[in-house]
């Protein structure tokens, strides 16, 4: 479970969050919904561990991870992030993305290399992108990136799961896709996912049916 309890965050004079208690439960998913500038990318970033509350404090399991004065830093948390801008490597191709958290993520690593083929395989077939598994991101679609992007984030199996407007980029029926697509995958995988957005008819379905 991850409590934030009376967090606020301020730059300068301008409050980004003001005194937020939620709690998140195991398995549980969370549509934060606001428009730009309401300090829903904020509150992810407080997740994630990018940056520190001015007041209030964030539990982990019962464990401190972010205060005025204490900051565990992403790279020790079992979270992962999908960002809007699919963030995802040039170089690297579809396979290549979901082999590198598998290899070098504190959480979830795999060392034995016959096991993380078979994790990546899963992945791959969990998220419809097997039979692209060579292929670059210039070579793919928009939605296909994200499908990357997610896998990416779901190969460590991390106990919480953060979305930054991850639809947002796509036209409306690949947004319909995606939605579904992220619903089944919760079900399959009872990660906890908080899941951002300024779309009110994105929100809407995780409310109806998740």
């Amino acid at each position: 479970m991850i409590q934030l309890q009376g967090i606020s965050k301020q730059y300068g004079e301008f409050n980004a969050l003001k005194n937020i208690n939620l709690e998140l439960h195991e398995k549980e998913f969370v549509a934060v919904l606001g428009p730009s500038g309401c300090g829903k990318t904020t509150l992810l970033n407080l997740l994630a561990g990018f940056i520190k509350p001015t007041k209030g404090q964030i539990k982990l399991d019962g464990q401190l991870i972010a205060s005025e004065n204490t900051l565990i830093p992403p790279e020790k948390r079992n979270i992962s992030m999908v960002f809007q801008s699919h963030a995802l490597w040039p170089h690297m191709n579809v396979e290549e993305h979901i082999y590198f958290p598998l290899k070098h993520y504190h959480f979830g690593k795999i060392h034995d290399k016959s096991e993380q083929a078979t994790a990546v395989t899963e992945i791959l077939e969990l998220v419809g992108l097997e039979k692209l598994r060579h292929r670059f991101p210039s070579e793919l679609s928009g939605g296909q990136r994200q499908r990357v992007s997610l896998a990416r984030a779901i190969a460590p199996k991390t106990s919480l799961l953060l979305m930054d407007e991850p639809l947002s980029a796509l036209d409306a029926e690949l947004r319909i896709e995606m939605r579904k697509e992220i619903q089944r995958i919760h079900r399959q995988l009872g990660t906890t996912i908080v899941f951002v957005t300024h779309d009110q008819e994105e929100d809407l379905p995780w409310r109806i049916e998740s």
